[in-house]
């Protein structure tokens, strides 16, 4: 292993390690077999440095496509129920593969529902927590198939950065089948050049991302800085890595890797959870005042509400948009048709509005997030 990564893994006490469908399945969706078993033995060279594994991993779908002889999957449904045959060989091959090192691994499957749900989220953490001190590795994918179309992750890119978060790791590992980062797609472009450092994800480097979607996965070069955009805001190292060599975790290196470096701004695991939890187009709408309030930590009262957009409830996380600009995001004590009654007005007057004062403050200060 490269003496830089070396440094950084020993440094780190939780990794997390993401394997995509287009590393572990080959072009005719058959798992790579001698490629799991090389990224064992270099996980268990990290285990023995002190560090906790955990892996976060695709294929449950490429693999029950290749059960099912099918080529292209056309619809949420038969993804689903390629998911619910493939996950069980999926499960049963990283068993095989951590057994032949004497490593015991366990299978988590969790939706975006479990982790925007605070006592759900806190149960997982909870639970990955007490695996690791039984020295098991946490499997981890998405639930395929009971996730639907409005609440799924997406990818496993936004799962991993969550789970990193969720765990306060130190270290996340992206594998993927180009080396990183690159100012055009190296699949199309000679001029391709790789970034291999990265302090801030900010629009010089957004504007080089290639939106194309890989072959078996769901996830391309968009999903991965999203993930770091997550990762490094909870002052986590990222590294997007070329996972398609045998040993990808010893073949890391810094000039042939991009990495994600932490953010100066370092947002709680609370904060992170509460900024990464849907929005369902909820905005509240503020006036110039509570704006001013809201970059000094302060709450936000209704009387600083100007309109609301969309159907959200007590408890939700909602936009907090001044001048149709993202200033915040914050859990709303109140829902949709509530706060339609009482934007704009003083907190003394809610009990005569609505009939009951649940709280003076329309989004309190501890649940709320300003944008970086």
């Amino acid at each position: 292993m490269n003496k830089k990564f070396t440094e950084l893994a020993k440094k780190s006490k939780v990794i997390v390690i993401k394997v995509g469908s287009n590393i572990l399945v080959n072009e005719k969706h058959v798992l790579r077999k001698k490629w799991l078993t090389s990224l064992i033995e270099d996980v268990q060279k990290l285990q023995k440095k002190g560090s906790k594994i955990i892996i976060v991993s695709s294929g449950a779908i490429a693999l029950g496509r290749n059960i099912l002889s099918k080529k292209k999957l056309t619809n949420l449904h038969e993804k689903q129920a390629a998911a619910s045959i493939g996950q069980i060989q999926l499960s049963q091959q990283w068993q095989k593969a951590f057994a032949k090192f004497n490593i015991q691994s366990s299978q988590i499957l969790i939706t975006a529902e479990d982790l925007n749900e605070r006592r759900k989220y806190l149960n997982i953490r909870n639970t990955i927590y007490s695996l690791m001190d039984l020295n098991v590795v946490p499997i981890i994918n998405e639930n395929d198939t009971t996730s639907t179309e409005e609440i799924r992750f997406g990818d496993n890119d936004k799962l991993s950065a969550m789970i990193a978060n969720a765990l306060s790791a130190e270290l996340l590992i992206l594998l993927s089948d180009v080396n990183g980062l690159y100012t055009a797609n190296p699949k199309k472009s000679t001029d391709a050049k790789l970034i291999t450092s990265v302090e801030e994800v900010d629009q010089e480097i957004e504007k080089y991302i290639d939106k194309d979607l890989s072959e078996f996965g769901s996830g391309g070069m968009l999903a991965k800085v999203n993930a770091a955009k997550l990762c490094i805001q909870s002052g986590s190292t990222m590294i997007i890595s070329n996972g398609l060599v045998n040993n990808p975790l010893g073949n890391i290196h810094p000039t042939s890797s991009t990495w994600f470096h932490p953010s100066k701004n370092i947002l709680t695991s609370r904060q992170q959870w509460i900024w990464n939890r849907p929005i369902q187009k909820a905005i509240v709408h503020i006036d110039e005042g509570a704006s001013k309030a809201l970059k000094k930590n302060s709450s936000l009262l209704a009387i600083g509400v100007k309109s609301i957009d969309g159907k959200f409830y007590r408890g939700d996380t909602v936009s907090i948009h001044y001048n149709k600009k993202e200033l915040a995001r914050g859990m709303i004590n109140y829902d949709f048709k509530e706060m339609d009654k009482i934007k704009g007005r003083k907190s003394k007057e809610f009990s005569k509005i609505l009939g009951f004062v649940r709280e003076d403050e329309i989004v309190h200060k501890d649940n709320l997030v300003n944008s970086r």
